[in-house]
């Protein structure tokens, strides 16, 4: 299952990455067993790619500055959110309930960590959660697929305040 992390950063995408990667260590080793708990990271010259017993997150190191400008915009227009750094994270299906879990405490740390804007995306690109000026808001517009994963329970690993939102109210979108 593939979903996207975009977020809005004024790091230099590799400290991005080992920033990323100190708190996915944190978040497992917290719970698990330090055998479990293995976090590789596949770091070259293209790629900070960090693997975990749940998930991988890749941040591409070549995207041209006119590829960020034009996705920039793009999250802008779509969502209202500034970002700058598209961030792509592949679930491991069997382990997708539990991995989920540690994907929204991961991006807790992200939002007591960084101020600026996010939004996060399953693979149809249907926004999630977003954040904009500081104020988190979760999609209410849901359908049952993503209810199961999206409940109140679940978002309480965020430990960050948010206001539920119909991020589709004003557009042609249908469920």
């Amino acid at each position: 299952m593939d979903f996207w992390l975009s977020i809005g950063s004024e790091l230099p995408r590799e400290s991005l990455g080992k920033l990323l990667y100190n708190m996915i260590y944190d978040v497992l080793v917290l719970e698990l067993n330090i055998y479990e708990a293995e976090v590789k990271d596949w770091s070259n010259t293209q790629c900070v790619s960090i693997g975990c017993t749940y998930f991988t997150i890749s941040i591409n190191l070549d995207d041209e500055d006119e590829y960020i400008e034009r996705y920039r915009k793009l999250n802008l227009e779509t969502h209202g959110v500034d970002t700058n750094v598209d961030i792509s994270i592949q679930f491991i299906s069997r382990t997708f309930d539990t991995g989920w879990l540690k994907f929204l405490e991961l991006i807790g740390k992200l939002l007591q960590f960084n101020s600026q804007d996010l939004v996060v995306e399953d693979d149809s690109s249907y926004p999630l959660l977003k954040r904009i000026d500081g104020c988190l808001f979760i999609n209410s517009r849901l359908d049952e697929y993503r209810t199961w994963y999206m409940t109140k329970e679940n978002l309480e690993l965020l430990n960050y305040p948010y206001l539920e939102e119909d991020f589709f109210k004003d557009s042609e979108f249908r469920k």
